[in-house]
């Protein structure tokens, strides 16, 4: 087989190679899988934390609001109570102001509210102090205190206000989230699909390159066609499968040559005797050696179409052979199909008298662009197995018709007919029908065969048809028409046929 040019890597069997397609095949969507909990987690992850935040932020502003309250009325009660131990709640209230700021801080505030929380810091800080700073006496100062805890009241509104829009901005990011997840899911599963199929034809067509291969191989090796076939490629089981068909294709063809061999040596071997006895039986029926009796020159008559009949077996196993093996190459040139049969006629007359036939030709068909030789054996054959199995007075007949694409001639008889089970065997060589005519000798069955590759030669074909005219066979052969056929040569070719 010829080598490949370029190899492509793959495992040592058929089996590894299987495997690895699974997997190949299955790792985007394992990959999906994989990123799809990945992605999962990560939004498990935030949504803890936003919901964290979110906790941490309403519970804390409400907290700082409620500890500046708590601030202003520990003041109040120290201030009217005048019990220094009141000072204890004014701290604690204080303390926990601190520790509210401490922990929204870090919160995801903007700018602004950022700035506010520091100036809540600061201004709460120096309102502590004041307050600190002033004794019981000074009583009647504490109300100056009052627009500055209002002003606090008043920031830590805007603080819980500036919470509730950072819920709604963590819960508007959560959902964008979510759905920005989502698509990308749906997209990532779309391509790991897409990939996955890509990667399956892929391997399929590795998987089934050497398979077809191999199937070609076999196939080529059915038909007949013994010349070298590429090589296999793929995993080392198969490539030696491959190996095993090349070495059965070798040894097919060497079969082969010694058949054809032995087929030039006993065409060769019977031909030389046999023109040595027809040349004697023909100066017998001269009278060369003297004049014949009635019965004797019978027996001649006899001898010599027994002799012509077997020189024409012979000449049928030769151009069987040498049309299996493509040796003569088509001349081509334009054949009138009409002509050509008239010719055939006239050629077979004595045989046809003999059993009192007559031949129809009907219709007309464009020339054809053909080996004139090659045509004249395949209609030839054709019409000695009409004569072989038609009835005595019977009646041949050739139909020639044609379409666009191709001339179709069809050879009809009155014989018996192809049985039904030889149908599918008729064109195979040597092959004798259930259905062989008594008084006839027995064929040789390489008439259609010769028949069938002469019309293939032409890119042509020859089938069993059925007859219009009801009972006997009917053979169809049907021949490409050129796109240019040069109809002038016709006339000079029949002649020279004729001739």
């Amino acid at each position: 087989m010829a080598r490949r040019p370029f190899p492509l890597p793959y495992p040592r069997s058929f089996h590894a190679l299987l495997l690895a397609a699974f997997a190949l095949v299955m790792l985007p969507l394992v990959l999906g899988l994989l990123y799809t909990a990945y992605a999962q987690h990560r939004l498990a992850h935030e949504t803890r934390m936003a919901i964290q935040t979110t906790v941490e932020v309403t519970r804390t502003t409400r907290q700082l609001a409620e500890d500046v309250s708590a601030l202003q009325r520990a003041a109040g009660q120290y201030y009217v109570l005048q019990d220094p131990q009141l000072r204890v709640g004014m701290r604690e209230a204080h303390q926990a102001v601190l520790k509210a700021l401490r922990v929204l801080r870090p919160m995801p505030f903007g700018p602004a509210d950022q700035q506010r929380l520091q100036r809540i810091a600061t201004d709460e800080a120096e309102l502590y102090r004041q307050l600190g700073e002033a004794g019981p006496a000074d009583l009647p100062r504490f109300d100056s205190f009052a627009p500055r805890f209002a002003a606090l009241v008043q920031a830590c509104d805007h603080i819980v206000a500036a919470g509730n829009a950072l819920v709604d901005h963590q819960v508007h990011e959560l959902g964008r989230q979510s759905r920005t997840l989502r698509a990308a899911l749906l997209l990532q599963a779309g391509a790991a699909l897409l990939l996955s199929l890509l990667i399956a034809a892929l391997l399929s067509w590795l998987l089934t390159r050497p398979l077809r291969q191999i199937e070609q191989a076999i196939r080529s090796l059915g038909a007949g066609d013994l010349q070298p076939q590429p090589a296999v490629s793929g995993p080392r089981d198969l490539v030696q499968l491959g190996e095993q068909l090349d070495w059965l294709r070798r040894r097919l063809r060497e079969i082969d040559e010694q058949k054809q061999r032995f087929l030039r040596h006993v065409s060769h071997e019977l031909k030389t005797p046999l023109a040595s006895l027809r040349e004697g039986v023909e100066l017998l029926l001269d009278g060369v050696a003297g004049p014949l009796a009635a019965q004797q020159r019978e027996i001649g008559v006899i001898m010599r179409g027994n002799a012509r009949d077997l020189q024409q077996r012979i000449e049928n196993l030769i151009d069987y052979s040498r049309a299996q093996r493509r040796l003569d190459p088509l001349v081509s040139a334009g054949v009138d199909l009409h002509a050509l049969l008239q010719s055939l006629v006239r050629r077979n007359e004595l045989a046809l008298r003999a059993k009192h036939l007559a031949v129809e030709i009907e219709g007309q068909a464009p020339a054809v662009n053909a080996d004139l030789g090659k045509l004249d054996t395949l209609f030839e054959n054709l019409l000695i197995n009409a004569m072989r199995f038609s009835p005595v007075a019977g009646r041949i007949r050739f139909a020639l018709r044609a379409d666009a694409e191709a001339v179709t001639v069809c050879v009809s008889d009155q014989g018996p007919g192809v049985a039904e089970q030889d149908r599918d065997h008729l064109f195979e060589p040597f092959f004798q029908g259930m259905r062989q005519p008594a008084a006839a000798a027995p064929g040789n069955g390489l008439g259609l065969a010769i028949a069938q590759e002469y019309a293939a030669l032409h890119g042509g074909q020859i089938r069993l048809c059925d007859n219009p005219d009801g009972g006997g066979a009917c053979f169809c052969v049907r021949l490409p028409r050129p796109h240019v056929h040069a109809t002038a040569q016709a006339p000079a070719a029949m002649a020279a046929h004729g001739s």
